[in-house]
């Protein structure tokens, strides 16, 4: 029902993210309606990249009152590891385009390709190496 296998239920409450379950007779874990919101918002602060340390620190927060401004500072470093990170995948989306450019320029220039020297790419590479 809360979209978490078995086996991640038990992670989580080794790790005392959520509450041990109740068990039936048969020895099964039994989760109330509790238990499956809190799995629930569990995974939805994943969805938003909060690691599990951070989602216990907001299931804790979540039963305290006037903790807005310390969501929000949680919030805020989260954003601003999600901008570093957009800003590193542009770098990395440019470095990869000037790399491609880079091939397919020297291939067409190149008429008679040696077998050391076909891939521009490999061959940066490997002066990056030395």
């Amino acid at each position: 029902m809360a979209g978490a296998s078995v086996d991640t239920i038990r992670f989580y409450q080794k790790i005392g993210l959520i509450k041990s379950a109740g068990r039936c007779a048969g020895g099964y874990g039994l989760l109330d309606g509790e238990d499956i919101h809190d799995l629930t918002f569990v995974r939805h602060a994943q969805e938003l990249g909060f690691s599990l340390t951070e989602i216990k620190e907001l299931l804790a927060l979540r039963q305290k009152h006037h903790v807005c401004s310390e969501v929000q500072s949680m919030l805020k470093r989260r954003l601003g590891d999600v901008r570093e990170k957009i800003n590193s995948l542009s770098r990395l989306e440019a470095e990869l385009a000037r790399a491609f450019r880079n091939c397919n320029r020297e291939l067409r220039l190149k008429r008679e390709i040696k077998h050391e020297d076909c891939c521009p790419l490999l061959t940066k590479l490997d002066r990056r190496n030395d």
